[in-house]
C-alpha cells in the first residue's frame, strides 16, 4: 500500500472512531447506571456518587476530543495522533470501569460481584464496535477493565474465584485476537473502498481522454468531408466539361483516327467517372440518402443481370461464370441486391487467374443465403475485417487501377447493413474466397405473378426542345449547349437565375438544366425555384453537381428534385431527358 493510501485509511479508521463517541458516551451513561442500581444497597452513597461522577467526567473529555476532532477535521491533522489522544482518555476511562469491582462491592458480596461484572464485560463488548476501527484505543479500554475483574477475583482467594480471575483474563485474550481480525477487516474494507475510488477517477480521467479524442476525431472527419467534397466538386467540373464536349465532338464530322481519338478519351473520363461514382455511392450511404424500396424480386431476375454484365469480362480473363438459378423470390430492393452482388462478382474475377465464379442460393428456413464463390488468391484471416474499409486492398501496392479502387466491399459493407442482410466471409489462402448474405423469402400470399423487365427503346424525343442551362462554368456552358444541339434540341444557357430569365425572353422552356453550386451563395435549387416562378411551376427540371457533401445531399431531397453527379455521362443525361418528354407526352 503506497504512503498516501496508507494515510488515507488512517484517517478514515480514526474518523470512524470518533463519529462513534456519540452512541459509546450513550452506552456507557446508560451501564453506569445500571451497575450504580446494582451497586446502591451494598455501597455508600460518597462510593456510588464518586464512581458515577468520574464515568461522566471520562465521557466529558471524549465528547471534548471528538469536537475538537470535527473542528480540525478540515485542516492537515495526524490522524494517528488524534486515534491515540482517544487511546490515553480510553485507558483512563478502563480503569474508571474496572475500578467498580473494588469500590462499590464488598468481599462478601459474591452476587453484586457477579451482576457487575457482567455489566463491565457487557461495556466491554460493546466498545468492539465502536473502538475497534483504531485498536490500541480498544486495547487501552478493554485491558484495564478484564484485569482489574482478574485481580479482584483472585485476591478474593480460594480455588474458584482464582480460576474466575484466569476466566477473565483468557476472555481478554479472545477479545484482543476476535479485535485484531476484525481491525483488519476494516482495514481492507477502507482500503478497497478508496482503491475503487481511485479507478473510477481513472476512468473518468480516461473517458475524459477518450471523449476529447472522439470529438477531435468527429472534427477531423468532417474537415475530411469538407475538403473531400470541395475537392470532389472542382475535380468533377473540368471532367464534365471534357466529357461533354468529347462526345458532341464525337456526334460530329470526324474521321476513324480522330473517333478513335475521342473514344480513347471517353475511355479515360468513364475510368474516372467511375472513381467519383463509388465515392459518391459511400457518401450517399453515409447521409443516409439511399431509400430502400422493398419489393417482391425473382433472384433469377438478378442473376441473369449478373450474367449480362459479367459473362464476357470472365471470358476475356478465361474464367468460368456459373449463375445456378433458382424460383427463390425475395423481400428485398433489387436494385441494391444486385448492386452487392455485382461488387463481389467484380471482386472476385478481380482476384481471380484461373478456374472461375460460382454463384448460387441456398434456402435456409424463411432465408436464402446467396454465395458468391472464387477459385481466388483467398484473404488471410487477420485481413478479414480491413478489406471492407475504403482504399484498402491486398496484394496491390503498386494501386494499379485494373484491380479496382478498393471502394466495393466498402460500398458492400454499407448496403447490406442498410438492406439488414447478414453478410458472412469465409476464405483460405491459395484456394479462395466465399461471401455470403442473408435475404428473407417473400411472403408466398403476396406472389401473385413476377413478369420479366424488358427493356424498350426509348424514342428520340428531344429533337427541337428548348432546354435551358443554368451554370457559373463557362466550359460546362458550352460543352452542355454543344452537346445538345447535336442532339437536334435549341438551348439558352446563363450563369445564373437572373441571366437566364433575361436570355430567355419570355420564352417557356422544355427542361431545366441546374449546376447545384452557382457563384458566390447562389445555388441550383433556388435557381429552380426563381425560373419556375417566373416561367411555370409544371418545368422539368435537373440538378447537376459534383458535390457530394451529406448536408448538400440532404438539401436537394428535401427540395424534391433529382441530381445527377458530374462527371455526366451523355447518354444518362438523354436517357433522363426522353423520360421526361415520353411522360409529358403520355
Amino acid at each position: 500500500m503506497d504512503a498516501g493510501l496508507l494515510r488515507r485509511v488512517e484517517r478514515q479508521r480514526v474518523a470512524l472512531l470518533y463519529d462513534n463517541t456519540l452512541a459509546a458516551s450513550g452506552s456507557a451513561i446508560l451501564m453506569a447506571a445500571l451497575v450504580a442500581v446494582i451497586a446502591w444497597p451494598y455501597s455508600g452513597f460518597l462510593n456510588v456518587a464518586a464512581w458515577v461522577g468520574a464515568v461522566f467526567v471520562v465521557q466529558a473529555v471524549v465528547q471534548w476530543l471528538a469536537f475538537s476532532f470535527d473542528r480540525a477535521s478540515g485542516e492537515q491533522i495526524a490522524p494517528r495522533e488524534w486515534g491515540w489522544r482517544l487511546a490515553i482518555v480510553g485507558a483512563v476511562a478502563g480503569v474508571v470501569w474496572g475500578s467498580a469491582v473494588f469500590v462499590l462491592v464488598g468481599r462478601e458480596q459474591s452476587l453484586a460481584l457477579a451482576l457487575i461484572s457482567a455489566c463491565l464485560a457487557g461495556r466491554a463488548t460493546i466498545s468492539v464496535l465502536t473502538h475497534a476501527h483504531f485498536p490500541p484505543a480498544l486495547y487501552a479500554f478493554v485491558s484495564p477493565i478484564f484485569g482489574l475483574l482478574a485481580m479482584r477475583y483472585i485476591t478474593l482467594g480460594g480455588y474458584g474465584n482464582a480460576a474466575l480471575g484466569v476466566m477473565w483474563m483468557a476472555v481478554l485474550g479472545y477479545v484482543l485476537l476476535f479485535v485484531d481480525r476484525h481491525a483488519r477487516a476494516i482495514v481492507t474494507q477502507i482500503r478497497l473502498r478508496y482503491e475503487n475510488e481511485q479507478l473510477v477517477e481513472q476512468l473518468k480521467h480516461q473517458n475524459t481522454i477518450a471523449e476529447k479524442a472522439r470529438v477531435e476525431a468527429e472534427e477531423a472527419s468532417r474537415s475530411k468531408s469538407r475538403f473531400f467534397a470541395a475537392a470532389n466538386h472542382d475535380l468533377r467540373q473540368p471532367l464534365h466539361s471534357l466529357g461533354l464536349f468529347a462526345t458532341a465532338l464525337r456526334n460530329g464530322s470526324v474521321d476513324e483516327a480522330g473517333r478513335k481519338m475521342i473514344d480513347q478519351i471517353l475511355q479515360c473520363t468513364e475510368s474516372l467517372e467511375q472513381l467519383f461514382d463509388n465515392l459518391l455511392d459511400i457518401s450517399k450511404l453515409d447521409a443516409g440518402q439511399v431509400e430502400v424500396k422493398r419489393e417482391i424480386v425473382s433472384i433469377n431476375t438478378v442473376f441473369d443481370r449478373l450474367r449480362s454484365t459479367f459473362a464476357n469480362s470472365a471470358q476475356e480473363k478465361g474464367l468460368k461464370l456459373r449463375l445456378r438459378r433458382s424460383k427463390a423470390m425475395l423481400a428485398t430492393d433489387s436494385t441494391l441486391l444486385f448492386r452487392v452482388l455485382s461488387n463481389l462478382v467484380a471482386n472476385a474475377l478481380r482476384y481471380t487467374e484461373e478456374g472461375g465464379i460460382l454463384v448460387g442460393c441456398r434456402t435456409r428456413g424463411r432465408t436464402v443465403r446467396i454465395e458468391v464463390w472464387d477459385t481466388g488468391v483467398g484473404i488471410p484471416k487477420e485481413q478479414h475485417e480491413r478489406i471492407f474499409e475504403e482504399f484498402y486492398q491486398l496484394n496491390n501496392p503498386a494501386r494499379d487501377r485494373t484491380r479496382g479502387l478498393g471502394l466495393g466491399l466498402a460500398t458492400v459493407k454499407r448496403i447490406v447493413q442498410l438492406l439488414g442482410h447478414p453478410l458472412q466471409l469465409k476464405s483460405t489462402q491459395g484456394k479462395g474466397s466465399k461471401f455470403s448474405i442473408e435475404v428473407p423469402i417473400a411472403d408466398p400470399t403476396k406472389i401473385h405473378s413476377i413478369s420479366a423487365t424488358i427493356e424498350q427503346k426509348v424514342p428520340n424525343l428531344i429533337g427541337g426542345k428548348l432546354i435551358l442551362v443554368v451554370d457559373d462554368e463557362e466550359s460546362v456552358r458550352l460543352g452542355m449547349q454543344s452537346l445538345l444541339e447535336s442532339w437536334g434540341c435549341k438551348s439558352v444557357t446563363a450563369m445564373d437565375a437572373p441571366e437566364a430569365l433575361q436570355k430567355i425572353n419570355g420564352q417557356t422552356p422544355d427542361f431545366i438544366i441546374a449546376d447545384l453550386r452557382l457563384r458566390g451563395n447562389d445555388n441550383g435549387i433556388e435557381a429552380i425555384r426563381e425560373l419556375r416562378a417566373q416561367l411555370g411551376e409544371n418545368i422539368p427540371a435537373v440538378l447537376i453537381s459534383g458535390d457530394t457533401a451529406t448536408e448538400q445531399l440532404r438539401k436537394v431531397s428535401a427540395a424534391g428534385l433529382t441530381m445527377m453527379h458530374k462527371p455526366l455521362k451523355a447518354v444518362r443525361l438523354r436517357a433522363l431527358l426522353n423520360h421526361e418528354f415520353a411522360k409529358a407526352s403520355g
